[in-house]
């Protein structure tokens, strides 16, 4: 899990704040030897709810558009949701933290998605026994967030091209901001798929640390791209770069690169290819396909407000209990993150993906 806390180490600091409070709300780590986790301390669970419209506009310009009621109707179904993680004995039988579950909009996409984004984010406010005291972690205690019904949330894994459609004195004149914007933006729907696919069960899939449950009677959630169409997006984004001297110097690589491709090879499907290339696009088949999400994977027989996609990030089970065991040797408060996956039942989750029959 990704930490975002600062570790303290100056000892006159410390002496400072147990004289300002007197429980420390402390924003790190400390040291194992000088810290117990309170294991058997009573704790609380709190639930969070915002309204999921009104989030703004999303990279196609359009707003998250579901009305007061879709946001209702989605906010109940997410309360059923986290039931599901309650059910595991480290939040059903809270002792050692005070949880926090927020529920609030997550990220548009009007092209490619349909049923209303949500994130649920868990926080763990973990008690420790610091030289007597009774300390909380609540500055950016350890978390774990939940993505619902967004299908693009390996994007990043992509080609990653920026807009540069702001330029004020562009020398190409192919230049607009309209065309800029509208080739960054296509290009940047393409993503690789982050290793190899692993079926867990019907309806839940792993790539690596992340998990995906899905309906699998749908159409597939991602569609593959070919070589044909990658080219054309990369050329379409190049061709109207700011920099005439830069176009120049990439669109007859780029060509170079398209045409060493025989006519088969580019009407084939993309993937990972030579990553010191500029286009980073091959024929050759792998674990590695170009895609991006596939917009009739969504059941739109059902109303917005339905769960249809959600999106774990979930380490393999052998190395969650490892980091658990880690961070329960050390008194880290992340061991209750860790001890949430290890007892969640994906399952529990899998029943959880409306589908046209509930």
């Amino acid at each position: 899990m990704q930490r975002t806390f600062i570790i303290q180490h100056a000892t006159t600091m410390r002496k400072w704040l147990f004289l300002l409070f007197p429980l420390i709300l402390f924003t790190g780590v400390l040291s194992a030897q000088e810290q117990t986790l309170l294991q058997d301390k009573p704790g609380t669970f709190i639930l969070q709810k915002e309204a999921l419209n009104g989030q703004g506009p999303d990279l196609y310009g359009k707003m998250c558009a579901c009305t007061n009621a879709e946001s209702d109707a989605m906010l109940g179904k997410l309360e059923v949701l986290v039931q599901q993680f309650r059910k595991t004995p480290v939040l059903a039988d809270i002792k050692g933290f005070d949880g926090v579950c927020r529920l609030y909009g997550g990220r548009c996409n009007s092209k490619y998605g349909y049923a209303v984004p949500v994130d649920i984010k868990f926080w763990f406010k973990s008690w420790t026994l610091y030289k007597g005291k009774e300390i909380q972690w609540v500055n950016e205690p350890p978390q774990w967030i939940i993505e619902v019904n967004q299908p693009d949330k390996f994007r990043d894994n992509g080609f990653n091209v920026s807009d540069y459609s702001n330029t004020s004195d562009p020398t190409n004149p192919a230049f607009s901001e309209k065309a800029q914007s509208e080739a960054s933006r296509a290009l940047n729907e393409l993503f690789y798929v982050p290793g190899v696919r692993e079926a867990i069960s019907p309806g839940i899939d792993r790539y690596g640390e992340y998990v995906v449950i899905y309906n699998p009677e749908r159409p597939p959630y991602w569609e593959q791209v070919t070589v044909r169409e990658a080219f054309r997006l990369l050329f379409d984004y190049y061709k109207c770069m700011p920099d005439k001297a830069g176009v120049d110097a990439i669109l007859p690589i780029l060509n170079r690169e398209f045409e060493g491709f025989s006519e088969d090879e580019k009407d084939s499907y993309a993937y990972f290819g030579d990553s010191e290339s500029i286009s980073r696009v091959g024929s050759k088949k792998n674990y590695t396909p170009v895609v991006r999400p596939n917009p009739e994977y969504w059941n739109r027989a059902l109303p917005e407000a339905s769960v249809q996609l959600i999106v774990l990030e979930m380490p393999y089970p052998e190395a969650v209990r490892g980091k658990m065991e880690r961070c329960l040797k050390n008194d880290d408060g992340y061991y209750y993150v860790y001890k949430l996956m290890n007892e969640l039942n994906l399952g529990d989750l899998s029943n959880m993906i409306d589908r046209q029959d509930k």
